[in-house]
């Protein structure tokens, strides 16, 4: 067990103390499991346990290697948006806690942890079963919207990967604080992020990732989950505030289902660049104004918007409170579904309430669009005749 367990506060191989660099401390330990683990079959991995303390990572850690685990014993979580903006003076405490690392690179880079293995062809640098879980990653300063922010990434995966777990894992005040190119099969579960710029960035191309029962909060100036050239994504099971935006580009056969969603702007889900054969089924949609920054989308771009084919929306309450005087374009009715482009898109039994005239819309690209029971009468807008639609009564 002496091998493959190391405990980064005891670990006798270490030249620095984990408090004041933990990132130089696990590079060590990395460098050391890779010694005693030399041909194929005697890696079996390791792990690296993170007690409960406050921890400086100055170093960038390396991940070149497969089936390690760095585990802490909680996420630790705190508002540090809410301790900035508040005073402090009767608070019993003011950092995150558990397994806390505070990311202050000194060294030139932006990652906390990169994962990266480089060799030809892309097997060699495949990395397999590395799991992050349990301890805090805090980016210690940042302002809204986060981004542009201060530069800094929690993880970033930039080998093509399998079955990588994040759970349980706390991220604050960082501008990016997942990041999986080339993914198969990860597991981002039971994670909370917040006052991050970017949550959950699936990047290059994906296939069966889940996504699931995660806290997402306050992605003001970027993206909740942002997927591109994905295949099979599983998104459930979330609950989004504040800054809700999940977009998807080139993405097929993914399912959205069950997730409570509550956004301050439109564009709460997006279906970009042709993503086709996906289901938005069961989700709690709340639109309201309130405090955030965002300028990239105004009213008309839809809660939903849809640009590709072959995709189901069905069964989702759509709650809408926001006063007329903050609708952009002013005087506009607002968007709850655009179907921008595509054909036989299916929007089936969903229910709007609105203290505002909202539209569900088709616009004239638009081909074989089924709506059934999903807007009245006044509430349906197409700019094509290709389409069938049964009112809501």
């Amino acid at each position: 067990m002496a091998d493959t367990v190391y405990d980064v506060t005891t670990w006798a191989g270490a030249t620095v103390s984990p408090y004041v660099d933990i990132g130089a401390v696990i590079n060590q330990i990395i460098a050391d499991i890779k010694s005693k683990q030399t041909t194929q079959t005697t890696r079996p991995g390791a792990v690296i346990y993170i007690p409960p303390g406050h921890y400086d990572l100055l170093t960038r850690v390396v991940i070149d290697i497969s089936f390690l685990q760095i585990k802490g014993s909680g996420h630790g979580f705190l508002s540090e948006a809410i301790r900035d903006e508040s005073p402090t003076g009767s608070w019993v405490e003011t950092l995150p806690g558990a397994s806390h690392i505070r990311v202050k690179n000194n060294d030139g880079h932006k990652e906390a942890f990169l994962v990266s293995r480089s060799g030809a062809p892309s097997t060699v640098g495949r990395l397999n079963s590395i799991v992050f879980q349990d301890f805090c990653l805090n980016g210690v300063a940042s302002t809204k919207p986060y981004t542009p922010g201060n530069s800094k990434i929690g993880i970033s995966f930039q080998s093509d990967n399998d079955a990588v777990r994040i759970e349980g894992m706390g991220f604050v005040y960082l501008e990016h604080a997942i990041i999986i190119k080339g993914a198969d099969a990860p597991n981002i579960t039971n994670n909370f992020i917040a006052e991050c710029g970017y949550c959950i960035e699936l990047t290059g191309a994906s296939q069966v990732a889940k996504i699931t029962n995660n806290f997402l909060i306050s992605a003001w100036g970027g993206y909740s989950v942002f997927a591109e050239n994905g295949e099979g994504l599983q998104i459930s099971g979330n609950t989004v505030l504040w800054a809700c935006n999940i977009t998807l580009h080139n993405v097929n056969r993914a399912s959205i289902t069950s997730n409570k969603l509550l956004s301050n702007f439109p564009s709460m889900i997006a279906l970009l660049n042709e993503s086709s054969e996906n289901l938005i089924a069961s989700n709690h949609f709340r639109r309201v104004y309130g405090d955030g920054t965002s300028t990239r989308f105004d009213d008309k771009f839809g809660l939903v918007h849809i640009a590709g084919s072959k995709n189901t929306l069905t069964s989702n309450q759509f709650s809408f409170s926001v006063p007329s005087g903050n609708i952009t374009p002013a005087g506009a009715d607002p968007t709850i579904v655009l179907v921008k482009s595509g054909d036989n898109n299916y929007l089936a039994a969903n229910h709007i309430t609105s203290n505002l005239p909202a539209k569900v819309v088709l616009d004239a690209s638009t081909t074989a669009t089924k709506v059934l029971y999903s807007a009245t009468s006044a509430q349906f807008d197409a700019y094509t005749s290709n389409h069938a639609m049964v009112p809501t009564p």
